[in-house]
């Protein structure tokens, strides 16, 4: 199983949405799982070493975090949709606004947008799902109070389902700046994915 989670803006929650996702299915599967960091902000999100020379850090006893950047100033997309379909386990990918490769877009289980209800994020993300020729399958919305624009108002503009919303709570800050997020994860984050951790687990074992 691949999860692919990306973003049209910075800010948007991408990290420790991957971050989340990743630990919480880790833990379904014997043999844990991997997070795949994309951009460089997984190990202190996770408060853990950075990877060197491709080498999986061990997150927790379920979760191992893969570090891969850009080469050259690109991705080789084949190599690296190939290299994370023979993992075994879920593989969960932190693109954050990376434009993902196609190759890896189409081996992806799921292909989801990491978003925040505002009018600049909607825009980017419409313009930019407009485009794309491999459809994005859901949004997690990571939502604010004091926001006018409702998890609602954002599936009925992109015109895709919402498979989790997430309420943005200082306890998840103050996990992440203790770096313990790793192991525990709060509980803001583990109650919101919750179903969706249930749907892709069912998934992942058929």
């Amino acid at each position: 199983m691949i999860v692919v989670c990306r973003s049209v803006k910075g800010g948007s929650g991408t990290t420790i949405t991957s971050a989340a996702l990743a630990l919480l299915l880790a833990t379904r599967y014997r043999g844990g799982g991997y997070v795949v960091d994309l951009n460089g902000d997984m190990s202190p999100a996770l408060g853990v070493v950075e990877p060197m020379n491709n080498e999986a850090v061990e997150v927790n006893a379920t979760l191992q975090l893969l570090l891969r950047t850009q080469r050259g100033g690109t991705f080789n997309w084949l190599a690296l949709t190939e290299e994370l379909s023979a993992l075994r386990g879920p593989v969960v990918i932190d693109a954050g606004t990376l434009p993902v490769g196609e190759e890896l877009l189409r081996a992806a289980t799921h292909n989801l947008l990491v978003i925040r209800p505002c009018y600049l994020a909607l825009r980017r993300a419409s313009t930019s799902l407009h485009h794309e020729t491999v459809a994005c399958d859901g949004v997690i919305v990571v939502n604010e109070e004091g926001r006018a624009l409702t998890p609602h108002d954002v599936s009925s503009v992109l015109k895709l389902p919402v498979r989790a919303t997430l309420l943005v709570d200082s306890a998840i800050a103050r996990a992440v700046d203790a770096g313990l997020l790793a192991s525990r994860v709060p509980v803001a984050l583990s109650t919101a994915l919750a179903s969706f951790v249930d749907e892709l687990s069912i998934v992942g074992a058929s």
